[in-house]
């Protein structure tokens, strides 16, 4: 694609974010079927819909693997002041509250990273990789969205968002989850060209599973949406909501897991919960969790290359 940088974040950051908005394409072919996007998508591969019952065995035998997520998200101009002041405090102060707790307790995040920060807050990302905590794509910005954009649009976005993670810190991704686990049916394909061994687009199961894409394999680590703070934005609940969200499930999986070990993703958002008194809560759950043995506390990278390495399906 020839557009430039500035002219192409203008489009797809105005186009994707108004689009979203409004429920028409941006994709010229789509708009003259008067049918957006998402709907012309052809349904995923048949690997999204096996099932397995058969137990994994995770390191150190395990009943659960953990993952502390913390979604790193920014948005483009094309939203008003509130919204950008809004997740913003993901760099100014939430992340560096996150990271400390992460330390302190000697756990590493998951942090699925709009590019934009790495334009916006390059030095964040640069402490991240110097500390050893995970770095993944998660859309150029959470105000696009990538299915209102041509495929073009979409493998550009997707370039981009990598490329600017690497120029920032030197690290460039290998696992993805997009804003609001949104793909189209070319997303996976564009994920690959990029070098990615893992997506997380897709909450379908407890435990990861493979796809075929291109000819390689790619692990689905799913992200559960029940150990999701975004509940504590959209109805203003206290941070304990998620707390005892993420006991509950930790509790079940973790009985389950003697028998039947799987994975639990507890899901943070550095502009949600790393305020004061949700930062309290991540605190409690890092150390619940670690007051169990059999917990492997890791990142998704390690669990794809886990996964990979066992040949699990």
């Amino acid at each position: 694609m020839s557009t430039s940088r500035r002219g192409f974040l203008k489009t797809v950051g105005a186009a994707g974010a108004a689009a979203g908005m409004a429920g028409v394409s941006v994709s010229g072919a789509v708009a003259e079927q008067n049918v957006s996007r998402p709907l012309l998508i052809s349904e995923i591969g048949p690997e999204h819909y096996k099932v397995r019952r058969k137990p994994i065995k995770w390191p150190s035998d395990a009943r659960i693997a953990v993952t502390w997520v913390v979604n790193f998200e920014g948005k483009t101009d094309a939203t008003n002041s509130n919204d950008i002041a809004a997740t913003d405090y993901s760099c100014k102060a939430g992340m560096w509250r996150l990271l400390k707790i992460f330390e302190d307790n000697g756990v590493k995040g998951t942090w699925y990273t709009n590019g934009i920060i790495a334009t916006r807050y390059p030095d964040t990302l640069r402490v991240l990789a110097r500390l050893g905590h995970e770095i993944d794509g998660h859309n150029w910005a959470n105000n696009i969205r990538m299915d209102r954009l041509t495929p073009e649009e979409e493998r550009e976005l997707v370039k981009r968002t990598f490329d600017d993670i690497e120029r920032a810190c030197g690290v460039r991704p290998t696992g993805w989850m997009g804003s609001g686990e949104a793909e189209t049916s070319t997303t996976m394909e564009f994920l690959v060209e990029n070098g990615i061994i893992w997506n997380g687009d897709f909450s379908t199961d407890d435990v990861p599973y493979t796809v075929a894409v291109q000819g390689k394999k790619i692990v689905i680590i799913p992200y559960q949406r029940e150990s999701n703070d975004t509940q504590l934005s959209r109805f203003k609940h206290h941070p304990s909501v998620w707390l005892k969200k993420f006991k509950d499930q930790f509790d079940v999986m973790y009985e389950e897991g003697a028998t039947y070990p799987q994975y639990l993703s507890a899901a943070t958002h550095a502009w949600i919960l790393a305020h004061p008194a949700g930062a309290k809560a991540v605190e409690e759950a890092v150390r619940y969790a670690a007051g169990f043995p059999h917990v492997w506390n890791t990142t998704e990278n390690d669990i794809a290359k886990y996964w990979l390495s066992q040949n699990y399906d």
